[in-house]
C-alpha cells in the first residue's frame, strides 16, 4: 500500500533545522531592529544552496529538547538505524572536526548557549558542510557563552572596525570562525563568510542573498511571519552527488524541473501548517515532455470516505498512470517478497572456467527467435486511452482482524473521471478480458452480477476474485471490497461542488486504530522476511525494517492523528499546503 504522495515530502522542518544546527555546529552572533523577514536574508552573502530562518531559535530548541517526540526518537530503533548509516558517520566526522578546531564540543549544550532569538542558517557547500549562522543575542548572554570565552585562543581578524576570531585545524583543514556586532552573533566555517556578514551588520553595501534570481523568484509566500522558513536553490542542490545519494525520496528526475523551493511552517491550535512553493524552470531549460495541468479534483471529493486510512488523488493523469494504479491497487493484489538481507549484486553467469566451452554446439548462423509476449492488459489500456481520464483518486482502508484472526486486511479502491461518460458494458468486458487466464480457464464461470447497496447499484465479479465495479456518468469506481464501494457511491450523492483548482491531494489518518493495525501488519511482514520472532534488534544489528525501524518512527509520532496535502499546479508555480493534526 503506498504510503507517500508523489510530491517531494520535505516534512518535519523543526527536526531538520535542529539536526542541521546540531550536527554541523552552526553557531555565532550579534542587534538590529529591522523586521526579520527583510533583515536576515539581507545579511547573507550570495551563493547559498539552502537558507533557514526562525524568529526564536532558542524557544524552538527548548521545546524540542523537552518534547516527548525527541525522547522517543532517540530511544527508538529508527535512530539506531540512522546512527549506523554512512550519512550519520559523515556528519559525525564533520562535527568532531569542528569541535577539535573550535576547542570545545559542538554538541546540543553548546547549541543552546549560542542560540538567540531571530536566527538564520545558510549552507554554501553540502559536501564540505560550509555554512554561516547568525543569531540575535544580548551582550550579557554572549559574554557568558563558552564559545565567546574561548576567543583568546583564536587568531584575530578584522572586518572593517569589527574584530572577529578564527582558527584552522591543519590536519582536517576545518575552519571555525565567529564574531559579534550590534547584538548579532555570527559563526561560520569560512573566514570570508564571517567577515562578509559582519560587514553587512555594520552597514556595508554588498550583494546579498536577496538579490539572487532563485531567491527573488520565490517572492513573498508568507503574509505573516512563519515559525520556521526554508528556501532551497534546487538548480544547484539537485545535481549534487550528495543530494542524489542521500535524498530518501529518490525522485531526482521529478525534482529537475524546479529551480527553487520555499517552505514556511506555522503552528496553530492542534496542528502544524506548512505552506510550500516550488518554482518550475522555463520550458527551454527542461528538455523533454512538459507538465500539462488540466482538470480539477473538486468533483472527486465525494468518492473519498471520511474514515479512509490513506487517500491520494491527482488531476490529468495519463492513461498509463491510471492503468498502473488500477493494477497495483485493485487488479493485481498479490503478496510480494521483501528482504533486507542480500544487498549485493549477483555474480555474472557463465564466468567460471573456460568461457563459452558449453556453447560449442550452438549454431550462430541463424538469428535467435524472439518471442513477444501478448499484452494481457491491452483491452483496459485501449479503454482508458479512449476515455481520456481527467482525474484519479486512490483510496485505502485497513481492516482489523476478525475475531481470532491474525491478518490485517487492506482494501483499496480507485475512482477515475473521464472526459466523457463511461460505457459500463465495455469496461466490464475489458476487465474480464485483461484478467482472463489469471482467474479462470477459457472465461468459464466469469461474469458480472448486480448488487444494490446504500449508494445504489454496482457490479460484482463472479468467481474467487473479489472485485466490484460501478459507473456514475463520467466517474468509474473499482474496489476490492463491497463496503468500500458502497461508501464511495454514497459520497457521490452529495451533489456538484465548485472548482477549487486542486491538482493533487492526499490524506493519511494516523489514529490509534491505524497504529495498532500497522503494528500487527509490520510484525508479520518482518517475521516472513527475516524469520524474526521479535521486532527488537540485537546489539550491533540492524533493527527489523518494518516493525523495528519504521515501527519506531510510527511510535515517535504517536500523537500525530492526520496529515493532509493539497497542491495547486499553476504552471510556473506549484503551491502545496500540508497540515499535520495532533492530539
Amino acid at each position: 500500500m503506498p504510503m507517500q504522495p508523489k510530491f517531494n515530502r520535505m516534512r518535519n522542518w523543526l527536526a531538520v533545522a535542529l539536526g542541521a544546527c546540531l550536527v554541523s555546529g552552526v553557531y555565532a552572533a550579534v542587534e538590529l531592529n529591522a523586521p526579520m523577514t527583510a533583515l536576515l536574508p539581507a545579511l547573507m552573502p550570495q551563493g547559498a544552496l539552502l537558507y533557514v530562518e526562525t524568529p526564536d531559535l532558542h524557544a524552538l530548541l527548548g521545546e524540542w529538547n523537552q518534547s516527548a517526540e525527541q525522547k522517543a526518537w532517540l530511544m527508538g530503533a529508527n535512530y539506531q538505524a540512522f546512527s549506523r548509516s554512512r550519512l550519520f558517520g559523515r556528519l559525525s566526522q564533520a562535527q568532531d572536526e569542528f569541535s577539535n578546531t573550535a576547542g570545545l564540543p559542538a554538541d546540543s549544550s553548546l547549541l543552546s548557549t549560542v542560540s538567540g532569538r531571530e536566527s538564520a542558517l545558510a549552507v554554501y557547500d553540502i559536501g564540505n558542510l560550509e555554512f554561516v549562522f547568525v543569531t540575535r543575542m544580548d551582550e550579557a548572554t554572549l559574554a557568558s557563552s563558552p564559545l565567546w570565552q574561548l576567543r583568546g585562543k583564536f587568531e584575530e581578524r578584522k572586518a572593517g572596525e569589527t574584530t572577529f576570531y578564527t582558527r584552522k585545524d591543519e590536519q582536517s583543514g576545518r575552519v571555525a570562525s565567529f564574531g559579534a556586532a550590534k547584538g548579532w552573533l555570527v559563526i561560520a566555517t569560512r573566514e570570508d563568510l564571517t567577515a562578509s556578514v559582519l560587514g553587512r551588520v555594520n552597514g556595508a553595501e554588498d550583494r546579498t542573498l536577496t538579490e539572487e534570481p532563485w531567491y527573488a523568484a520565490l517572492g513573498h509566500l508568507a503574509t505573516s511571519q512563519p515559525e520556521l522558513r526554508m528556501a532551497l536553490n534546487l538548480e544547484k542542490i539537485v545535481p549534487s552527488p550528495y543530494f542524489r545519494s542521500y535524498w530518501i525520496q529518490r525522485n531526482i528526475t521529478e525534482m529537475k524541473q524546479y529551480s527553487a523551493a520555499e517552505s514556511d511552517l506555522y503552528r496553530e491550535s492542534g496542528l502544524f501548517r506548512e505552506e510550500r512553493l516550488l518554482i518550475r524552470k522555463a520550458a527551454e531549460e527542461t528538455p523533454g515532455p512538459q507538465p500539462v495541468t488540466i482538470g480539477d479534483l473538486a468533483q472527486m471529493r465525494g468518492t473519498i470516505p471520511e474514515d479512509a486510512t490513506f487517500v491520494q488523488g491527482q488531476a490529468a493523469p495519463t492513461p498509463e498512470a491510471v492503468l498502473a494504479a488500477l493494477r497495483d491497487d485493485v487488479l493485481e493484489r498479490k503478496p510480494e517478497g521483501w528482504s533486507s538481507g542480500n544487498t549485493t549484486a549477483p555474480h555474472a553467469a557463465g564466468m567460471d572456467g573456460n568461457v563459452g566451452a558449453g556453447e560449442m554446439e550452438t549454431k550462430i548462423d541463424d538469428a535467435p527467435k524472439v518471442t513477444v509476449a501478448p499484452d494481457s492488459w491491452l483491452a483496459i489500456r485501449q479503454t482508458l486511452a479512449a476515455a481520456a481520464p481527467t482525474a484519479l483518486v486512490e483510496v485505502f482502508e485497513d481492516r482489523p482482524p476478525v475475531a481470532d484472526g491474525v491478518f490485517v486486511r487492506l482494501d483499496a479502491g480507485c475512482a477515475v473521471m473521464s472526459s466523457q461518460a463511461w460505457n459500463l458494458p465495455a469496461v466490464e468486458d475489458a476487465v474480464v478480458h485483461s484478467l482472463g487466464a489469471g482467474i479462470t480457464a477459457g472465461g468459464l464461470g466469469t461474469g458480472w452480477q448486480q448488487r444494490t447497496g446504500a449508494g445504489g447499484s454496482y457490479q460484482t465479479l463472479t468467481g474467487a476474485v473479489g472485485l466490484y465495479l460501478a459507473v456514475r456518468d463520467r466517474i468509474l469506481l473499482v474496489t476490492t471490497d463491497p463496503t468500500l464501494m458502497e461508501s464511495m457511491l454514497a459520497g457521490l450523492k452529495s451533489g456538484a461542488v465548485r472548482p477549487t483548482g486542486i491538482t493533487y491531494a492526499a490524506r493519511f489518518r494516523h489514529s490509534k486504530d491505524e497504529q495498532e493495525n500497522y503494528k500487527r501488519l509490520f510484525t508479520r511482514l518482518d517475521r516472513v522476511s527475516r524469520g524474526a520472532a521479535s521486532s527488537d534488534s540485537d546489539e550491533g544489528q540492524q533493527p527489523a525494517f518494518f516493525s523495528g525501524n519504521i515501527g519506531s518512527l510510527d511510535r515517535t509520532f504517536a500523537a500525530l492523528t492526520e496529515e493532509q496535502v493539497v497542491e495547486r499546479d499553476q504552471g510556473t508555480r506549484v503551491t502545496q499546503t500540508v497540515t499535520y493534526r495532533w492530539k
